[in-house]
């Protein structure tokens, strides 16, 4: 009897031990933080606009998704994913994936469409860089997907969109921040370029909130706004009309505008006084870069 209880035991034992090496439960409650810098480039003078050739926002899909995916090119021509702001849950066997789709909002439409593996998933927190393969196609491959190969599940994707232009002309991105919901849905990006000329764009990208009536684009002399007073007792700048509730937009910003004061982006319903979403803008990250 005793012998068999110790072959039971011992049954179990491996069996828990295979499963512990399937799932790896324990990854689920401990996070593995990344804080990488962009890397150097050896080149005397580049600017972020000439280095950002696409970027997208981090999205939900199976787990939590945030942050920013941004393809960096260098005068050199090595391309590097960077991940900023980024956070999706831990897990075992994670990869990072670029897709030959505009999105991926299940995990069927990356099996479906085609991928290439970049790389093991550094960490599910924090800044963190990839070097691209120099043969990968940008034009095909256009989101970038957190993939989990053990159990074949889409974490979260970023969709990618190229850089803003004008007139052929590249943007230098001054700012940038992420939309988070107040009183409503806000995702995507907040990014302010600065053209050639000296003009400067307010961009959204990725981005998505409720339609309503009489909605405006305001910028607001706070850090952020996580409710409507904050919106009411700060001073703010009307940008415009929201030229819409889903998709890539521009808006011309005045030259007297003072952005070290006006920090955050807010999504406005005017007829109500409700603040939709708002991004809180911070200094856009350059493209580091070093003397021969």
């Amino acid at each position: 009897m005793k012998g068999k209880k110790l072959v039971y035991t011992f049954i179990v034992l491996v069996v828990a031990i295979i499963g512990w090496a399937a799932f790896r439960p324990e990854r689920l409650f401990v996070n593995a933080k990344v804080n990488e810098s962009l890397p150097t480039a050896n080149s005397s003078t580049t600017n972020t606009s000439e280095a950002i050739v696409a970027s997208g926002s981090f999205h939900d899909v199976a787990h939590k998704g945030v942050g920013r995916a941004s393809i960096y090119q260098q005068p050199d021509g090595k391309r590097i994913l960077r991940f900023t702001n980024f956070e999706t849950s831990n897990g075992p066997d994670v990869r990072v994936y670029l897709v030959a789709a505009n999105d991926a909002s299940d995990s069927e439409m990356v099996k479906k469409a085609g991928f290439v593996e970049v790389a093991a998933l550094k960490g599910n927190i924090g800044d963190q860089n990839y070097d691209l393969p120099s043969d990968v196609d940008l034009s095909k491959y256009r989101a970038v997907t957190i993939w989990c190969k053990r159990f074949s599940v889409n974490f979260a994707t970023a969709p990618l969109s190229t850089n803003a232009q004008t007139s052929g002309v590249s943007a230098r991105a001054l700012f940038t921040g992420n939309f988070h919901g107040v009183a409503h849905k806000g995702a995507g990006q907040a990014s302010i370029y600065q053209l050639a000329d000296g003009k400067r764009i307010l961009r959204f990208s990725s981005f998505e909130t409720s339609n309503g009536p009489d909605v405006h684009v305001y910028l607001v002399a706070a850090s952020d706004a996580n409710d409507s007073e904050t919106v009411k007792k700060a001073e703010f700048v009307e940008v415009g009309l929201l030229k819409g509730n889903i998709g890539d937009q521009n808006y011309e910003l005045a030259s007297d505008i003072d952005l070290t004061k006006y920090r955050a982006v807010t999504i406005w319903c005017k007829r109500f006084s409700v603040n939709f979403a708002t991004a809180p803008l911070r200094t856009a990250e350059p493209m580091a870069a070093v003397n021969q």
